[in-house]
């Protein structure tokens, strides 16, 4: 199994305003994951980009709202394990990234 970097886009909302139902519905969307999910990652309220080291950071106008970790055998498959996903029911999107091994060190 392949590991891939699920990156949830979004609507921000204040951490003072998520609905506990909300979270509940995340909770149980990343339990059912089972074990495809390699690490849980978070959800995040908010994000600046950094353009360049000269330049202070701005809000981010890519609507980052966390980030999880499965495991999958291809693209497809990560596809089927992220159509659930709550995000989607937020009016939200996820991109998938294909994370590659690490060189080993010695």
């Amino acid at each position: 199994m392949d590991r891939f970097l699920i990156v949830f886009r979004g609507e921000g909302i204040a951490e003072a305003e998520e609905p506990e139902d909300e979270a509940q519905v995340w909770d149980g969307w990343f339990h059912a994951l089972g074990s495809a999910l390699v690490d849980r990652g978070a959800l995040s309220y908010g994000s600046v980009e950094v353009s360049s080291r000269l330049v202070g950071a701005k809000a981010s106008s890519s609507a980052l709202s966390g980030y999880a970790i499965i495991a999958a055998a291809d693209f497809d498959d990560a596809v089927r394990i992220v159509r659930t996903c709550p995000i989607f029911d937020e009016k939200g999107a996820v991109e998938i990234a294909h994370l590659r091994q690490a060189a080993s060190t010695r």
